[in-house]
């Protein structure tokens, strides 16, 4: 009978500590973007307006299934990387989603529509107006921000590093 390998849990580093700023500010941007879309009593008929605005020739049923669907989304991504579960997948999730959104700001300048974001409600991060290119960077940093939680290697201060991966003592 063999013994049970041990569990190996090496230390964040450097690298790890320049994650936690970054998978903190995107964990509480995707919670503040999705209550902005749920908390308000009306906040779910204007998300879904503004997903309207986008005049992509969605279905009704896809429109709400969008409504309903981004912000829980932004909401679970959002605490799971502020708690550091899943931190990895979580933000994979986050850089589909930004870029998901960079594709629909380029859309819907180039097709010329001056429409709402729809981001955070009736409330703006850093871009005020319509649609912008501003917008499109504003994502477009965010995602940059992703990514580097994505690849970064082992990220501190989260619960992920509670549970180490098992390596094989074999001879």
């Amino acid at each position: 009978m063999t013994a049970a390998a041990p569990i190996v849990r090496k230390a964040p580093g450097l690298i790890g500590l320049l994650g936690v700023p970054a998978r903190l500010a995107l964990g509480a941007l995707f919670i503040w973007a999705a209550w902005s879309k749920v908390g308000p009593a009306n906040g779910p008929q204007i998300f879904s307006a503004s997903i309207q605005a986008y005049k992509l020739d969605l279905p009704d049923h896809m429109i709400a299934l969008a409504a309903f669907g981004v912000p829980w989304t932004e909401l679970l991504v959002g605490i799971t990387l502020i708690l550091g579960i899943w931190t990895r997948a979580s933000a994979a999730v986050v850089f589909g989603m930004l870029a998901m959104f960079i594709g629909l700001g380029i859309s819907a300048l180039y097709r010329g529509l001056e429409i709402k974001c729809g981001c955070f409600g009736d409330r703006t991060l850093l871009c005020t107006g319509g649609v912008s290119v501003c917008h499109v960077m504003q994502n477009g940093v965010f995602a940059v921000l992703a990514l580097g939680v994505l690849v970064w290697p082992r990220p501190a201060f989260a619960l992920d590093n509670l549970f180490g991966r098992r390596t094989s003592c074999r001879a």
